[in-house]
């Protein structure tokens, strides 16, 4: 007896009964989002390309209207939303100049492009297009990606909050390659040999105020700008010949409700990371001034009206103000623009880090143990001290290959040497005496030139 077949009959998904195809091909559906005033049901229509691609559509805001937040983000673009996200919750979770960082890439990179898009219109291909913008501006790898990062961020609340369903940063490409072209300035950090020179004579000539203490114990002991004005005569151990770095200053932003900066303040906190906490021995030459500059802080303190703080007390800044207040960056930097000025060193490309450079580099040219400048510099992985702070320039690169010239001519002549007295055994004594001759000649010519050179 033949068995009678089975029709199954599948049921549809929740939403799916209100998707139909058009007469047009295209895929349309819709969804309950409430009722007007007369209780009458408002409804929300979708079209795309598939039935699969509506069905998503659907689900999504389905969603949204379950967790409250259709309105929320119909309303809304995503420029407002992340704005929001970003004050409410980024805001307390970074520092204030990292927060400072976001906000500018936001701002600068994101809203321009896909700012005034819904939420949920934003794909791969949107932020792609950040990505690709960026790129043709010719912005770092690094700035690219924590755009990158940001946007990923945000996406994630989005999903908590069932504004989405996926994460379109997921899919988003960037190349490995840092195509930003730098300048010769920009690539070669530290002081070149002649600048230094030429730098040095300067704050030996013009040791006025404090800029020659603070440039020496950057330039020869490796410290950060805020590092270096926020140390403490009990920081200096003079009889040992260590400074120990615990604080730096940093520049910390105020911010409005839109996110705008208000004013900077100066503050003194943490170093820049744990490692950068360190105690680390110095040069007599920093020594030296140290001490010189103590000495003129307590002349200074005992003649000068204007001073009404103890500048040479243990918990006193070493570069302080004439009030004992700790010195702004800004300050400083002004008084070391003026200095540049006048000693015709303003076009030499010369900032307060590049001092720090030009001290790692001095190290790497004496042929230093990386680990041992990584722990001088205060830096969290070796990589930072061999990348970032060995610059390399035309005239060490020149002293390398002198060394592998000189070897390879030592080794030639060695070889022409065991070459022509191979046969000395089989020579005759007047054809030996030629040659002993003949290469006394040729050593005689070789010294002469390698004199010249």
């Amino acid at each position: 007896m033949a068995k009678k077949k089975v029709l199954s009959k599948t049921r549809r998904a929740n939403n799916e009964g209100s998707i139909y195809k058009r007469k047009d091909g295209r895929w349309a559906g819709y969804v309950s989002i409430g009722f007007d005033e007369s209780g009458k049901p408002l409804r929300k229509t979708i079209y795309g390309k598939s039935q699969t691609e509506v069905a998503k559509k659907l689900c999504e805001i389905s969603g949204r209207i379950k967790s409250n937040s259709y309105d929320l983000v119909e309303k809304h673009n995503l420029e407002e939303l992340m704005l929001e996200w970003l004050l409410l919750f980024k805001k307390s979770a970074v520092s204030p100049r990292t927060f400072e960082g976001n906000i500018r890439n936001f701002k600068l990179h994101i809203v321009p492009v896909i700012g005034k898009m819904k939420v949920y219109e934003i794909d791969t291909y949107a932020v792609q297009r950040v990505v690709n913008k960026m790129i043709e501006e010719e912005y770092s790898i690094d700035t690219i990606k924590k755009n990158k990062h940001l946007l990923n961020q945000f996406f994630e609340y989005a999903i908590d909050n069932k504004w989405v369903q996926v994460n379109p940063t997921h899919k988003v490409r960037i190349s490995s390659k840092d195509r930003k072209v730098y300048g010769d300035e920009e690539h070669y950090k530290a002081l070149p040999p002649e600048i230094r020179e030429k730098f040095l004579n300067a704050l030996e000539k013009d040791d006025a105020n404090f800029i020659k203490p603070l440039c020496y114990v950057m330039m020869f002991a490796g410290l950060r700008v805020g590092e270096a004005i926020a140390l403490k005569w009990k920081n200096f151990d003079e009889k040992h010949k260590t400074l120990k770095i615990e604080r730096a200053i940093t520049t910390v932003p105020k911010f409005d409700r839109e996110g705008n900066i208000l004013n900077r303040v100066t503050v003194v906190g943490d170093t820049k990371t744990t490692c950068s906490v360190r105690e680390i021995p110095i040069t007599d030459i920093v020594v030296q001034t140290l001490k010189e500059w103590k000495e003129k802080q307590l002349n200074r303190q005992q003649t000068k009206k204007e001073v009404s703080a103890n500048l040479i007390a243990p918990t006193s800044f070493i570069f302080a103000n004439d009030d004992g207040s700790v010195r702004t960056y800004s300050g400083c930097r002004m008084i070391f623009d003026r200095f540049k000025r006048r000693n015709g060193l303003d076009k030499c490309g010369i900032h307060f880090h590049s001092l720090r450079h030009t001290f790692s580099n001095m190290l790497f040219e004496l042929n230093e143990n990386p680990k041992v400048i990584q722990q001088l510099l205060g830096h969290r992985d070796v990589k930072t001290t061999i990348t970032v702070y060995n610059s390399v320039n035309s005239e060490y690169v020149r002293e390398a290959t002198d060394k592998l010239n000189d070897k390879i001519e030592k080794d030639r002549q060695k070889k022409d040497i065991e070459e022509q007295s191979y046969n000395f055994d089989e020579m005759t004594d007047e054809e030996l005496e030629l040659q002993l001759e003949l290469l006394q000649r040729q050593q005689r010519k070789r010294k002469q030139k390698d004199f010249e050179m």
